[in-house]
């Protein structure tokens, strides 16, 4: 074996090897970039979900909250209309809304059926601070988690 025999061996292992390691490199590369890619695409499938989400809150809160004052009404008389209203609202959140929000409108719910049975057990300022309580609970869910925001009932 001469020296040329030599150096032909050594380049052909060192040609092999870097051949190999570039192969290698192209096919990680691909692979990173393919998973890369997955991972966007979920993440943006779980963006437009969580926003779908909230909009179709939004709208719910919006009914709900319109619907509940039908219980904040001094007149003893309630619509049907209002009530089927409140119904279809109540409804809807329910499937829609995480547990805070409907354990706050089940509270003022509570107090609801309470003063229904007795009338008069339960003080008007505290069904309003349960309604407010209600929408506040919406209104950290929508967007504004750390609100301050004090919900003043307003009658004309």
């Amino acid at each position: 074996m001469t020296f040329l025999d030599l150096l032909s061996i050594a380049g052909s292992v060192f040609i092999g090897l870097g051949g190999g390691a570039a192969l290698v490199f192209a096919l990680t590369q691909w692979l990173g970039g393919l998973w890369a890619a997955r991972i966007v695409e979920r993440e943006k499938l779980t963006g437009v979900r969580e926003q779908e989400l909230l909009v179709r809150r939004r709208n719910v809160y919006g009914k709900l909250a319109v619907s509940m004052r039908v219980f904040l009404s001094a007149s003893t008389q309630r619509e049907d209309e209002q009530r089927m209203s409140f119904l279809e609202a109540y409804d809807e959140a329910a499937l829609w809304a995480p547990d805070d929000v409907m354990n706050a409108v089940g509270e003022l719910l509570d107090l609801i059926r309470k003063n229904s049975a007795e009338r008069g057990s339960v003080r008007e300022n505290t069904l309003q601070r349960a309604y407010a309580a209600a929408i506040a609970a919406m209104r950290r869910d929508c967007g504004f988690p750390s609100t301050t925001f004090e919900y003043r009932l307003v009658s004309f």
